[in-house]
């Protein structure tokens, strides 16, 4: 059985998922920003990354850019993070398929 990802983690990964080769420590920042309307710092995101890549969900490389004496580091999914995505989302679809939303009677309030 897979470990299970915090929503955090799973924002993440579908972050540097949708990013595909630019999925660098910032453009992951603004994506979930995008998604979430949470504004988190780098030191956030780098936090929950590195656990994603120390547990093999995620790898990275570093590559030089032009104009910049520090290497980049660039993430992708692995196929144990594609598994763990694809799990965690067939996992929420059965939670929520019976849900339906209460009808309130708003002339009672």
């Amino acid at each position: 059985m897979m470990e299970e990802l915090t929503r955090k983690e799973e924002q993440m990964m579908l972050a540097v998922h949708f990013l595909k080769d630019d999925a660098i420590l910032n453009t992951i920042r603004k994506r979930i920003k995008e998604y979430t309307g949470k504004d988190y710092s780098l030191g956030t995101i780098y936090v929950p990354l590195n656990r994603l890549h120390m547990n093999g969900y995620l790898k990275s490389t570093q590559k030089k850019v032009s104009g910049s004496n520090k290497p980049v580091r660039y993430y992708s999914v692995t196929s144990k993070g594609i598994d763990a995505l694809s799990n965690l989302k067939e996992n929420t679809d059965r939670m929520w398929e019976d849900f339906t939303k209460p009808v309130v009677d708003r002339r009672k309030s």
